[in-house]
């Protein structure tokens, strides 16, 4: 028979509220939502499921201590987490989820099992008849509390850090290439304007390759990413213009291609 002591009683809690928080933010869309009930995941609820895993009795933490414990816990649980995704797959709201309810779930396990070993001699306030805590309650000092501070300023650096990570992550990556004749919408002109602008994420170097006529030349350009690069194009009268763009180390993978036709 399972005995419901006291701290499975507030175990089971921590699980009941960390699937409840995790149910609204995975669903939700409006950003209020997901602040009030995505911080208790960041914040507190996985510490505090690591502390009931490591005190269930509350023989070495108790009081405030307890809570600032589980604000720290939490925090470096979600740094570290952070960086492990950043790794596997990116810092994604997935796979924040996930993370936190895995964390809640096996430490709720362990402090479950944990808290069952003195069964049935806990007095009403929760710790086995016979012994006392190891600690009293006590005040936070001023050090806990600057701590507590900081951990709150370093979560919600990450957040903000995260949240300009993943923007960057869904953003699409291309090479846009253009010729137009020069003066424009002249198709008689002898002359075009060979662009090309690299929107990869970062600095690349690209081999265009142009063909005027049945002659052909390549250069190798450097740009920077958002960075773009014209070159003046002569040809005779009906000459066709073509180039095509690729990176200096994959160079037979063309990112784009363009053509300025002949005038029919």
């Amino acid at each position: 028979m399972i005995t419901l002591t006291a701290p499975r009683r507030l175990i089971a809690l921590l699980v009941v509220l960390t699937a409840a928080c995790t149910a609204l933010v995975a669903v939700s869309a409006v950003g209020v939502v997901d602040i009030v009930f995505g911080l208790p995941l960041g914040l507190f609820l996985p510490g505090a499921a690591l502390v009931w895993a490591v005190d269930p009795w509350r023989h070495q933490i108790a009081g405030p201590e307890r809570a600032i414990w589980s604000f720290g816990s939490s925090v470096g649980i979600m740094i570290l987490g952070g960086l492990l995704l950043n790794l596997t797959g990116g810092l994604t709201r997935p796979h924040w989820l996930i993370l936190s309810s895995v964390v809640v779930a096996a430490a709720s396990l362990v402090g479950w099992v944990r808290s069952g070993e003195r069964a049935g001699t806990e007095t009403a306030a929760g710790a086995p008849a016979g012994e006392e805590r190891s600690r009293g309650v006590t005040r936070p000092s001023l050090r806990q509390a600057a701590l507590l501070l900081g951990a709150v300023v370093v979560v919600a650096g990450a957040l903000v850090l995260s949240q300009r990570t993943n923007a960057e992550s869904s953003r699409e990556h291309f090479v846009q290439a253009w010729i137009l004749p020069r003066p424009s919408g002249d198709i008689f002109s002898t002359t075009a304007q060979l662009g090309v602008r690299n929107e990869e994420g970062e600095p690349e170097v690209l081999v265009i390759v142009v063909k005027v006529g049945s002659s052909d030349s390549s250069r190798t350009v450097d740009l920077r990413d958002g960075q773009e690069w014209t070159h003046k194009v002569a040809r005779n009268l009906g000459q066709p213009v073509s180039a095509t763009v690729a990176i200096a180390s994959r160079p037979s993978s063309i990112l784009d291609r363009v053509d300025l036709a002949k005038p029919s």
